[in-house]
């Protein structure tokens, strides 16, 4: 690209939404659901746990092959964790670390 490229802006027509309507519309509407749905799970597995168990629990989602994925916040409780699935599910349970701040 040369000095004599000419840059255009192309401006939507559309009118400007809010955060709140993005939110509850397309791609970003199902990713706010994905996340409601492991808040939700979260919870219910920190219910099924006991309270010092419960507390490293950060996460909780159902992978692909409809495993329990529960992440903790230490391979300690990952371990002791591991050792109470019987508490959560008679299904095969995973548990993982997690890095407070990420995501899972």
């Amino acid at each position: 690209m040369g000095p004599n490229v000419e840059a255009r802006l192309i401006m939507s027509v559309n009118k400007p939404r809010s955060i709140g309507q993005l939110l509850r519309t397309g791609a970003i509407s199902s990713l706010s659901a994905e996340a409601a749905a492991r808040r939700e799970l979260a919870d219910r597995v920190r219910s099924a746990l006991p309270a010092e168990e419960a507390e490293h629990v950060v996460s909780a989602h159902v992978d692909e092959s409809g495993r329990l994925v529960v992440g903790v916040d230490s391979s300690a409780w990952a371990a002791r964790l591991r050792h109470s699935k019987s508490k959560l599910l008679e299904k095969e349970l995973k548990v993982r670390v997690t890095i407070p701040g990420n995501s899972g």
